[in-house]
Order: C-alpha cells, then sequence, then structure tokens
C-alpha cells in the first residue's frame, strides 16, 4: 500500500515536471517567434531555473516510503525543499547576474512555470 502510494506520488511529481518544462518550451518557442531570440531563452532560463530545482525536490522527496521509514520520508520532504529553494535561488541569481537578457523576461519564464507547478496538480487530480 505505502509503495503504491509514493509511486502515485513520484508519478504525479513527474507529471508536473513535465507539464511545467513543456509549457515553458511553448512560452519561448513562441516568444522567438513574436519578440526575438533573446527574450525567449530569458524565458527560458527564467524557467529552468524554477524547473530544474523542482525536478530535483521530486527524487529527494520521494526516495523513502513506508510507515517504518515514516522519519526519512518527513526528512527528505524538508531536505528536497531545501534544496530546492537555495537551489532557485541560486540559479535565479546566475541567471541575472552570468547573462545579458532581460530581467523582465527571466522573471516572466520563472512566474510562468511556478504558476504551472500551482495549476498542473489540479489538471492531474483525477488520473492518479
Amino acid at each position: 500500500m505505502t509503495q503504491a502510494l509514493n509511486a502515485v506520488g513520484k508519478q504525479l511529481a513527474g507529471k508536473i515536471v513535465a507539464t511545467q518544462f513543456l509549457v515553458l518550451l511553448v512560452a519561448s518557442l513562441v516568444t522567438i517567434t513574436i519578440s526575438s531570440l533573446q527574450s525567449g531563452l530569458g524565458i527560458l532560463s527564467g524557467g529552468l531555473s524554477a524547473v530544474i530545482p523542482n525536478a530535483l525536490f521530486a527524487v529527494i522527496a520521494f526516495r523513502h516510503a513506508g510507515a517504518r521509514a515514516n522519519k526519512k520520508v518527513v526528512q527528505s520532504f524538508f531536505v528536497g525543499e531545501g534544496v530546492k529553494l537555495i537551489l532557485t535561488a541560486v540559479l535565479l541569481v546566475l541567471a541575472l547576474l552570468v547573462t545579458n537578457f532581460n530581467p523582465v523576461w527571466l522573471l516572466t519564464g520563472f512566474v510562468i512555470t511556478v504558476i504551472m507547478q500551482w495549476i498542473a496538480p489540479i489538471l492531474f487530480l483525477k488520473s492518479t
């Protein structure tokens, strides 16, 4: 039973990350078409600074399952969230400092990706 719940959680996390990435790619391609390559790459960079930490969180958070491993389950969620927050901050700061992309495009990509992180579970609620 607990392995099944863990598998459902992993599956949902994978769907959320995949949806975030797909929406990010579409937003980048639309922006490249409408505006410029530089703007589209800015959206892609900003969005990846949310997708990559979220994927890493999913890997860390769903390492353990079961009642006997309940402390490890809780610990892995806290560690995963901490890693996610720190990595998100580092990637955003790097994207802002190292690239010459317009910060508006970077933050737009980041916001689109984070909003998809909130919406995607609702979309997949019945399928899990």
